[in-house]
């Protein structure tokens, strides 16, 4: 999975790049929008950095974000979802068996 995805907005803009494109980011420490996910180096490029990628390994399976389906979960996502609805700040880890919901140790200590 391409670990490296995440989250970034860009100051004065209100882009928010959900998959940062791995070679910007490692080259050159730029947030850069990813185009695509390469599957078999689980890395994300932009347009600039696929081109590079597909001349030094043609045989690797790329998708477009018109495939986005086949790309890993974006950190985004990941994080949005671990976030407990009620305390912010606290990531949910644990499940209550009496009302079969997640919640976070805030939740537990409150609620349950």
């Amino acid at each position: 999975m391409a670990t490296s995805s995440q989250s970034s907005v860009e100051l004065g803009s209100h882009e928010v790049k959900d998959y940062i494109c791995n070679a910007c980011e490692d080259q050159n420490n730029v947030v850069t929008s990813a185009d695509f996910y390469c599957k078999q180096c689980e890395r994300l490029y932009c347009g600039n950095c696929i081109d590079p990628h597909g001349k030094a390994l043609a045989k690797h399976t790329t998708f477009g974000r018109v495939e986005i389906d086949k790309w890993p979960v974006s950190k985004k996502v990941v994080d949005f979802l671990q976030i407990c609805d009620v305390h912010k700040d606290h990531k949910i880890d644990q499940f209550c068996n009496l009302q079969k919901q997640l919640c976070c140790p805030h939740c537990v200590s409150d609620q349950h």
